[in-house]
């Protein structure tokens, strides 16, 4: 029984009060009545085992109190302090105020994130920041090596149409240098194409990484999971 009231305690609609003496008393009474003379009021049987179900309830909803009132009299049961009206039951009781819980309704990913972070703030600040490698660049080495990979094969150019062209045109002084810097053109198109396509090269195979480790940081797919639990 006590259990049972225990447990209505949980119903947010219903106003509490602390059982009294008499209250207790009342419920006994009432208890003894039904064990001698089975017959509760009409319409009140469901409300008669209910209150009979309190009996050592610490607290009781007040609505029952009001009904344990009504019966009591309704059945001109005899107690020794007072008639079984609601003011003499609740005397010496008052409204139980649960205690509430604070419930932390945030999302468990977004704590782990934010507690990640944290511990990211924390050894940062002890061993400074994380020196992260830029994927997306090139290294400085490579980007000066093919400067001057470029700068020899435009020279190279110039000097070789240049050379070609005071073998070909001995009497003309403009000719060579005209064919020179017709080399020198030709091998600077011809680079910049070739550093086009080897960008375009690098940025896809920066993709397949990035989608690689996608794959593996979301875990098997469904076909392969469900083909290892079939296995």
């Amino acid at each position: 029984g006590r259990k049972m009231a225990d447990a209505a305690m949980t119903d947010p609609s219903a106003v509490y009060v602390a059982s009294t003496d008499r209250i207790r008393a009342a419920i006994a009474a009432l208890k003894r009545r039904m064990e001698s003379l089975p017959h509760a009021p009409a319409g009140k049987e469901d409300t008669v085992k209910r209150l009979v179900a309190q009996g050592d309830a610490k607290h009781i909803p007040f609505d029952d109190v009001k009904e344990l009132s009504v019966i009591f009299r309704l059945l001109k049961l005899k107690a020794e302090e007072h008639e079984g009206y609601l003011h003499q039951l609740l005397e010496g009781s008052g409204i139980d105020f649960p205690e509430e819980k604070e419930v932390d309704d945030r999302d468990p990913a977004f704590l782990r994130k934010l507690e990640l972070l944290r511990l990211k703030v924390e050894r940062e600040s002890i061993f400074g920041p994380e020196k992260v490698p830029d994927e997306g660049g090139k290294p400085v080495s490579m980007e000066v090596g093919l400067g001057v990979n470029i700068l020899i094969l435009m020279g190279t150019s110039f000097f070789v149409m240049y050379t070609a062209g005071l073998k070909s045109f001995p009497e003309s002084k403009i000719i060579p240098v005209l064919m020179g810097a017709a080399g020198l053109v030709g091998i600077l198109v011809v680079e910049t194409v070739l550093i086009i396509m080897r960008d375009e090269r690098e940025e896809i195979r920066r993709k397949r990484n990035a989608k690689a480790k996608a794959r593996k940081a979301a875990g098997p797919t469904k076909p392969a999971a469900e083909s290892k639990k079939l296995r």
